[in-house]
């Protein structure tokens, strides 16, 4: 690994001092080097600023801000690294080496200012699938694009020519800009597929626990913005879309009657 190869760590936060301070322990244990940790908060209060004040990270601001994809964007203005990872408040790295693991994979693939990649992520946060891992090997752009194979987005890091080459997050896209960003980068490059568990995914965020239906909503919308069409034509990808979406949503429903049963049977 190349000595001056600056992984730039970003975290975004508001109102949520116990996930900041777990995401501030994890990024401060990490091994690899040299590494800057970009904390922007959305104005939380005294409390977190004295917080931040005392962790020390290479930047912080805690201010108002336009909502969490306005944070991300200003990190990723503030970065100085040769690689982006954004880690937001409450996710942690899965280990005290998982950025070292994160950085090698890329730097093994070569130019690691233009490629991007992600690993797998565990699940906090969510009764229902505490202490799974997902993430999707090989990486299948269809599948992706279809919402059946998504990315963690916190198991993921983008190279700074790429990030530059993509522009900001969409401010106005919704809950799902950061897929769409994944989308238009994986239109540029395929990512590298990183068979390491690399973050702690806190699956308690408003991003998650949305209805289903918002959710493949937006991956339709995405086909729109990035100019791709899974299936070639829209109507068709539509049609195929809506298929997906009731298998998803009926085995939402069944796992939820599932565990409502076992509470019922414990008792």
């Amino acid at each position: 690994m190349p000595a001056d190869a600056t992984l730039s760590v970003i975290t975004i936060s508001y109102q949520d001092p116990g996930g900041l301070s777990r995401t501030l322990s994890s990024v401060a244990e990490q091994t690899y080097s040299p590494l800057e940790h970009i904390v922007i908060d959305g104005g939380s209060g005294d409390d977190v600023a004295k917080m931040l004040e005392d962790a020390r990270p290479s930047y912080w601001q805690s201010q108002p801000d336009a909502g969490r994809y306005d944070a991300m964007n200003q990190g990723i203005d503030r970065a100085t690294g040769d690689v982006v990872w954004l880690m937001h408040s409450g996710d942690c790295f899965a280990a005290r080496d998982s950025a070292a693991l994160g950085m090698a994979a890329l730097n093994a693939a070569g130019a690691v200012r233009d490629r991007w990649g992600y690993g797998r992520a565990r699940i906090v946060g969510d009764p229902l699938r505490e202490g799974l891992e997902w993430g999707y090997s090989p990486f299948e752009l269809r599948n992706f694009a279809l919402g059946i194979r998504p990315i963690p987005h916190q198991a993921a890091l983008f190279g700074m020519n790429l990030v530059s080459n993509l522009g900001h997050y969409d401010v106005d896209f919704g809950l799902a800009a950061d897929h769409l960003y994944m989308l238009r980068a994986a239109q540029r490059e395929r990512p590298i597929v990183i068979d390491d568990v690399l973050c702690e995914f806190d699956a308690s965020g408003a991003g998650s626990v949305r209805p289903q239906h918002e959710h493949f909503a937006d991956i339709r919308r995405a086909w729109d913005f990035a100019g791709y069409y899974p299936w070639g034509r829209r109507d068709v990808t539509a049609l195929a879309s809506h298929v997906i979406e009731y298998a998803a949503r009926s085995k939402q429903r069944a796992r939820s009657m599932l565990s409502r049963r076992t509470r019922v049977g414990g008792r």
